[in-house]
């Protein structure tokens, strides 16, 4: 029995990596480009004045973090990594 319980957290800790492990199907620039997109078609923001702020990838999305400093306006986008949906987006202005 005791070995069994030293075994749980071993084994625990490596499904838990191989979940993590998954490679993405889509780039960091492809899902820069699919909120730029989202920006420009689906909320008529202008294209010129959009500055991409920062991307980053965690737990099965990228984090895309954008900025208009025209319009004081600000957000982030949460692109699938595996299929490029759009999962969350947050907007503000200041």
């Amino acid at each position: 029995m005791q070995k069994i319980g030293s075994m749980l957290p071993v084994l625990l800790l490596l499904i838990l990596a191989a979940c993590g492990n998954s490679d993405s199907e889509i780039t960091q620039v492809e899902a820069e480009s699919i909120v730029l997109q989202h920006l420009i078609e689906d909320l008529n923001k202008d294209k010129d004045q959009i500055k991409i702020k920062s991307v980053s990838q965690s737990f099965g999305k990228y984090i895309v973090e954008w900025k208009i400093d025209e319009s004081c306006e600000f957000g982030n986008i949460q692109v699938d990594d595996q299929n490029g949906e759009l999962l969350e987006a947050e907007e503000s202005n200041c």
